[in-house]
């Protein structure tokens, strides 16, 4: 018999994914907990329609980050750190100051979105990469400089 999960199944698929089990699994224990749905004319047309609405949304999503991504591609990001009589920086440039100089620039990410983030507690320029969602990144610069 044929349905359609509503929910992940361990080892058999993941919700959306139409799979095929034994009749008596599918109406005493999968339809009966919500885990599924039989896979009818009906169903299978929802689904359908459902998968197409996701797919369209999701495209729109990724091209909205694209244009944020282009927007900000090698953007330079100032900061600047106090230097001791000794020539030590205190403290470090973390990903929270990042985030607020972005917010401030009107960009709208998390604080998850910051990858390969280099620990800055020093002079230079540093690379960061921005993962806005699956499909686009961005790397933008981190110019630090003394007080």
């Amino acid at each position: 018999m044929k349905v359609i999960l509503i929910k992940d199944l361990k080892g058999k698929g993941k919700i959306g994914d139409i799979i095929e089990v034994n009749p008596n699994y599918a109406n005493n224990v999968l339809i009966k907990q919500g885990i599924a749905k039989p896979a009818t004319a009906s169903n299978l047309n929802d689904h359908k329609g459902q998968v197409e609405s996701k797919a369209y949304h999701h495209a729109e999503l990724v091209k909205e980050y694209q244009n944020l991504a282009n927007s900000i591609r090698g953007k330079v990001y100032n900061f600047t750190l106090s230097v001791g009589s000794n020539g030590k920086a205190f403290g470090s440039i973390t990903k929270q100051e990042i985030l607020s100089k972005l917010t401030a620039d009107g960009i709208k990410v998390e604080k998850n979105m910051i990858k390969d983030f280099p620990t800055i507690k020093g002079v230079g320029q540093y690379k960061i990469t921005l993962q806005l969602i699956k499909e686009v990144s961005v790397d933008i610069i981190v110019n630090v400089n003394i007080k």
